[in-house]
């Protein structure tokens, strides 16, 4: 499967698997409201504004703008286990023996405090009838007064060009054509400028992963929910949910770009159709704002976020979701 030639291998340990009575993944763990970002709270103390449902984009408001900047931002990066996070995981060969993925994205950033984390507590199972490989792991960094843990649970598919399974994915690479893959997550961050949780869920169909292609496409769908809530220094109650959908339009990963640069981030070109409720509430006053737009990934690791009839864009990172002024 020739996105990246070099491997490194996350073995297996039967001895640490999830115990799936206490932390079992799947799409119901989507129900779950979890919690967002201090930045995203503290916006949330500057809301005013009278009960209504307002899917008029051209009133969103700048703290509007940057609460949807903040969910698109960690929605899609990689090292917030957005769907470029998904992507990587849906590239990789998996059996008994392991996880394989490109040497250079799996670095854990210098300092620490980020990155994608390290994998642990790996379970792996194959169903010959439905040719579905499931993995279930731990993601997490832990560096001083910041952590993030991720629990996933991911299924494959895998078809050679003739469309047959793919038994052996790692031993056979070079057969691998497509794959179905889907990817749930579910996590928390936590660090001295606040905490929160998480619950996404990604669905790709992505073909040309056999040497005979140059590009690979990818098709897909992203959904995810959160909210946050607390009290201003008068008492005022002030929270906050949002769910967001996004669809694939389009999407390419040029191998050569990938292969020259070591990530997938730089290679990967496309746009997303996305779209954003986000409830908000401050005091008795409440609110409902649907903000809709596209991203446009562009190729050198970073996307360009787009308001629907709004001229306001606003370039971010595909590693971080950090944004460019």
């Amino acid at each position: 499967m020739g996105v990246f030639n070099s491997t490194r291998v996350l073995k297996a340990n039967d001895t640490n698997v999830f115990n799936k009575n206490k932390r079992e993944i799947t799409m119901k763990s989507l129900q779950n409201i979890s919690k967002l970002t201090l930045l995203g709270l503290s916006l949330l103390v500057t809301f005013a504004a009278c009960s209504a449902v307002n899917n008029d984009v051209d009133t969103l408001s700048d703290e509007d703008i940057e609460l949807a900047t903040q969910i698109i931002g960690e929605s899609v990066s990689d090292e917030n286990s957005g769907i470029m996070s998904s992507m990587y995981d849906a590239v990789s060969t998996v059996g008994d023996e392991g996880i394989s993925y490109g040497n250079d994205h799996r670095k854990v950033d210098p300092d620490g405090r980020s990155g994608r984390g390290r994998e642990n507590n790996y379970s792996y199972s194959y169903d010959s009838d439905t040719g579905t490989h499931t993995l279930e792991y731990n993601r997490s960094v832990n560096h001083g007064d910041f952590s993030k843990n991720i629990a996933l649970l991911n299924t494959y598919i895998f078809k050679s060009p003739e469309g047959d399974f793919i038994a052996r994915p790692r031993a056979n690479a070079d057969s691998i054509e497509s794959v179905d893959f889907t990817g749930n997550k579910s996590g928390s961050v936590n660090s001295r400028r606040g905490s929160s949780e998480f619950a996404r869920a990604d669905t790709f169909a992505i073909a040309g992963l056999h040497s005979t292609s140059s590009i690979v496409s990818i098709d897909g769908t992203h959904h995810g929910e959160g909210s946050a809530s607390g009290f201003t220094r008068d008492s005022v109650e002030v929270s906050r949910d949002f769910t967001v959908d996004i669809e694939f339009l389009n999407v390419e990963i040029e191998k050569d770009t990938v292969e020259a640069n070591g990530n997938l981030e730089q290679g990967v070109t496309g746009t997303l159709n996305y779209s954003i409720v986000l409830n908000k509430a401050f005091g008795d006053e409440a609110d409902t704002q649907v903000i809709e737009g596209t991203i446009e990934l562009t190729g050198d690791g970073t996307a360009l976020l787009r308001f629907k009839k709004v001229a306001k864009v606003v370039r971010f990172s595909l590693k971080d979701g950090s944004t460019e002024d």
